[in-house]
């Protein structure tokens, strides 16, 4: 009997694990493939738009990360708060997104200043062509103001997943990459009587896309009067300083990690690319597919920190181990199978971003980085399911920020610079310096949850 009672839990971890991680994934594959559409709508045109959009792209995404860090942070307390299971646990879980709320709009109105007057020098960082530059601009001036919107399905959709109902930001999320779909083919190329706008027009696509989807999920959750549906003023009453510098210093570690992580893969891309235009190219073919290829390591990730803050929250540190084990196991097997999955549709990936019947440089460098990419989703799953699933969650947010900065400012980009500027290293090479920096974050890690210091009850220091 004791077996079968262990299997059968054993079971229904596996399946609450998937049953989050699914809605997760498929919300983060489709944030990915809107810069994925814009990319391939646009490689119709010229490799000079793809490049831009690339490079755009790539500066979009560490804004992104930095909003998405801040959300974190915060669902991670709100899944410990969840835990709770109690009227006090939902108000402490209310309090939380609406501190991650108002820390997202602050924050995004800086990255607005920053993209809206100066978005060449941002452009400039990482190439010398004025044509990829201009380019490049156009299209962050543009998406500037879909930041807001961000910032409120961003906060508002970790709160959901802290209280295992993701499937409502998906869906609407879902609707947001239709319209982008549709607004980008009507605005690239000119389409329904507009005039054709390039990447102009896929920045505009973008930004209504955002507007609309926020305003639906704002309205949806107000039909359903939901808990996060409205945060009246009273709330800033009830808000204490406590509370808020918690809040506060949870998410602003986690934001730090994420954008530090995002400019460390800019910078590496930067070091890669600065003086060969058929590289940047591959590197911004490549980025999009495998933001794509990690969707679902990311939402397995989310997943099993959504979980494991559950059980912190809740005190249960016995059942800690069991569902830490249950979550690398699932975390690799699906890394393998994505790995597996890239390398044999590799030829169609290709063909989608080059059309020429002879391959070009960029194309030849594009094949030779796809299957170390594909190669490191299998490393990428432990290690992300290490930082993000486990320690992040228990509440050890500075632990990770420390191990990224090392692994990747420490070790990775001062040897990529070494060995492209002094040593003249093939660029396959140079790429497959991300393996041994997964490699170094699993050892830390592991190292780490061993010593049993990362669980912290952050929702118990909360009014």
């Amino acid at each position: 009997m004791a077996f079968f009672s262990r299997y059968f839990s054993s079971l229904g971890q596996y399946k609450s694990l998937l049953a989050l991680a699914l809605p997760v994934a498929l919300q983060t594959a489709i944030f990915s493939s809107k810069s994925t559409v814009d990319t391939l709508m646009l490689g119709t045109l010229s490799e000079f738009d793809i490049a831009a959009i690339g490079l755009a792209a790539k500066a979009q995404m560490i804004i992104s990360f930095f909003i998405i860090g801040l959300s974190i942070g915060g669902g991670q307390i709100a899944a410990q708060c969840f835990g709770i299971k109690s009227e006090d646990g939902e108000r402490k879980l209310h309090n939380t997104v609406f501190i991650t709320l108002l820390l997202s709009v602050g924050v995004s109105f800086f990255f607005f200043v920053l993209l809206f007057f100066t978005p060449e020098l941002l452009m400039a960082l990482g190439t010398q062509s004025q044509e990829v530059i201009q380019k490049g601009s156009d299209y962050l001036h543009i998406i500037a103001l879909s930041l807001f919107c961000f910032a409120y399905a961003s906060s508002i959709a970790c709160g959901l997943r802290a209280m295992h109902q993701p499937g409502i930001a998906t869906k609407v999320s879902f609707i947001g990459v239709a319209l982008n779909l549709g607004l980008n083919w009507v605005f690239i190329f000119g389409h329904l009587g507009m005039p054709a706008m390039g990447i102009k027009g896929a920045a505009l696509g973008t930004l209504l896309s955002a507007v609309i989807e926020c305003v639906i999920l704002y309205f949806y959750l107000k039909s359903k009067n939901h808990l996060l549906a409205s945060f009246p003023l009273t709330l800033y009453k009830q808000l204490n300083l406590k509370d808020f510098l918690l809040v506060t210093k949870l998410s602003s570690t986690a934001a730090v990690n994420s954008v530090v992580w995002a400019a460390g893969l800019f910078a590496f891309h930067a070091i890669l690319g600065y003086s060969d235009p058929n590289l940047l190219v591959a590197l911004s073919v490549l980025a999009p597919v495998e933001a794509l290829a990690m969707s679902l390591l990311i939402g397995l990730a989310t997943a099993g920190s959504v979980l494991v803050g559950n059980l912190v929250g809740a005190n249960n540190h016995e059942q800690l181990p069991i569902a830490i084990r249950q979550h690398l196991i699932v975390s690799v097997f699906f890394g393998v199978m994505s790995a597996g999955l890239l390398l044999l549709i590799e030829p169609f990936v290709l063909s989608l971003f080059f059309h020429n019947d002879l391959p070009s440089a960029a194309e030849q460098i594009t094949a030779g980085l796809y299957d170390i990419m594909a190669a490191s989703l299998i490393v990428k799953s432990l290690s992300m399911m290490l930082i993000v699933g486990v320690l992040r969650a228990g509440g050890d947010a500075s632990f990770c920020l420390i191990t990224d900065v090392f692994a990747q400012w420490v070790f990775l980009l001062p040897c990529a610079y070494w060995l492209t500027h002094v040593l003249n290293f093939p660029p396959v090479y140079l790429f497959g310096l991300v393996l041994f920096e997964e490699a170094i974050k699993v050892l830390i890690c592991c190292w780490r949850l061993n010593s049993g210091r990362w669980v912290k009850n952050l929702a118990e220091s909360m009014n």
